[in-house]
């Protein structure tokens, strides 16, 4: 009776000292807390964002690890080659070896989904055709590509302001 106290005994330090151990292995897998920093974070459309881009700093990511940006579109927000639930990529980048990256939007970006111009044949931005998204609030979302870390902020778009007379 007295061994099987004992191994029973044994049994139950094991098993603690696992859970212990696996508690420390899962937490060290988390890693920090991933955050993205958007600037400006509230702008209005217009040709200033081609020479001065929307940018996003991250950081809690993998070193070296990919990092797509992307921008949530809301329900009933219709876009030329997006289909309805998809994220719209926006910009990219590589985290450095401390796991943070910057990424500034292409003029390509911004004209196609912030204005959403047409193309004319000599791939030209065509404004006629453009179709700016509305003012609003929009989730953006950065998401590392072998990690699946993802950290999220918004960006505000708001109407452009009144011409004076």
């Amino acid at each position: 009776m007295r061994i099987f106290k004992v191994i029973i005994l044994f049994v139950i330090i094991s098993g603690l000292a696992f859970w212990a151990l696996s508690c420390q292995t899962i937490k060290s897998l988390s890693g920090p807390k991933t955050t993205l920093v958007i600037t400006p974070a509230e702008t209005f459309l217009s040709p200033a964002l081609i020479k001065k881009p929307v940018t996003f700093k991250g950081s809690g990511f993998n070193p070296k690890e990919m990092v797509t940006v992307e921008m949530v579109l809301p329900p009933g927000l219709k876009m030329k080659g997006v289909k309805e639930g998809e994220d719209v990529g926006i910009a990219f980048a590589t985290a450095d070896e401390n796991g943070n990256f910057t990424a500034a939007m292409a003029p390509t970006a911004t004209l196609n989904w912030f204005f959403q111009v047409g193309w004319t044949p000599l791939l030209r931005p065509n404004f006629k055709a453009a179709k700016p998204i509305p003012p609003g609030v929009y989730k953006i979302k950065a998401t590392g590509l072998d990690s699946d870390k993802i950290a999220s902020s918004t960006l505000k778009i708001v109407p452009p302001p009144k011409k004076k007379k």
